[in-house]
């Protein structure tokens, strides 16, 4: 990218039609946790109410710039770059035989003591919903409220198949803006000046000159058969199911209106099981709700976190 990172941002911020009171880049900073170096994003203004994000699968931490300029006036934004995202490094290969859920939910649980905030909100998206709310229901102490952003135990099948086969057509491609072209084919109804900047952030080149995800790409179930995954995912879920009984915390739920992973039914069955909990669809807006329409997001995480 020629560029330089300011003015991808600034033209990703008028492209989505925003109008924060200042572009501001987050400071970028690092802290070894759980055996491997993490890397997250502070947008300053520590004196406000501090709210910690995580992303989903695939993403980063700067998934959320867009949508902090217009909550950094009223919080202390902070978002992590999850294990094997962003430039967080890698699972170790002598722990790659242990359970991934497990080790990012002490991920989390050693981030939140290192930043040691008396209170804090924890809002996470997809993949980050998830270690959200396992958090949530063995950790409650540090939060004083919970945001999941488009997830809940059971996803749609055709939505994660469609993400899995994007992934899989786009693994390495030779130029950037190949990884543009496909992500405009992927999401026609993002901003391309959006995904230029999203994308800037994702994606790393390879000593050939090519660009891949920066994502960790290792392969953790590719010896389970068809029906062992299926299993393991039902465990999963049910498990989730009972981490959200225990969470009495005040939590909302954040669904886009077109997504095609969280359903209806799911939002509200887990509306019947949380004690405390609140729900929002948000506009024009797929699985990724805080990207598609970040406006109409922060506006409903603030209605959601002010007193």
């Amino acid at each position: 990218m020629s560029q330089d990172y300011i003015e991808v941002l600034t033209a990703a911020v008028q492209s989505a039609k925003l109008n924060p009171s200042e572009i501001v880049v987050p400071e970028d900073c690092w802290v070894t946790l759980n055996g491997i170096r993490f890397h997250y994003l502070d947008w300053g203004n520590a004196h406000l109410p501090h709210l910690v994000l995580l992303h989903g699968g695939s993403l980063t931490a700067h998934t959320f710039d867009l949508a902090v300029l217009l909550l950094r006036d009223k919080y202390h934004c902070v978002a992590l770059s999850q294990r094997g995202h962003g430039d967080t490094e890698w699972t170790p290969e002598s722990e790659r035989d242990k359970n991934n859920q497990d080790l990012m939910l002490e991920d989390v649980r050693q981030f939140l003591d290192y930043l040691n905030y008396e209170k804090l909100a924890l809002i996470g998206m997809s993949m980050g919903g998830i270690n959200a709310m396992r958090y949530a229901a063995r950790y409650p102490e540090r939060l004083s409220h919970l945001g999941i952003v488009d997830v809940g135990p059971d996803a749609m099948n055709d939505g994660l198949i469609e993400m899995e086969q994007f992934r899989s057509n786009t693994q390495t491609l030779s130029s950037f803006d190949d990884f543009l072209n496909q992500a405009i084919k992927f999401m026609p109804h993002r901003a391309v000046a959006h995904l230029q900047y999203s994308l800037t952030h994702s994606l790393k080149q390879l000593p050939d000159g090519s660009y891949t995800w920066k994502q960790d790409n290792r392969s953790r179930v590719s010896d389970l058969s068809v029906s062992e995954r299926k299993e393991a995912n039902k465990e999963r879920a049910e498990l989730l199911w009972q981490d959200l009984e225990r969470i009495k915390l005040p939590t909302c739920l954040f669904r886009g209106a077109n997504t095609k992973i969280f359903s209806v039914e799911t939002m509200q069955k887990m509306m019947k099981v949380l004690d405390n909990v609140q729900s929002v669809e948000i506009p024009d807006a797929t699985h990724n709700v805080h990207s598609d329409n970040p406006k109409r997001w922060a506006l409903e995480v603030d209605n959601f976190l002010k007193p």
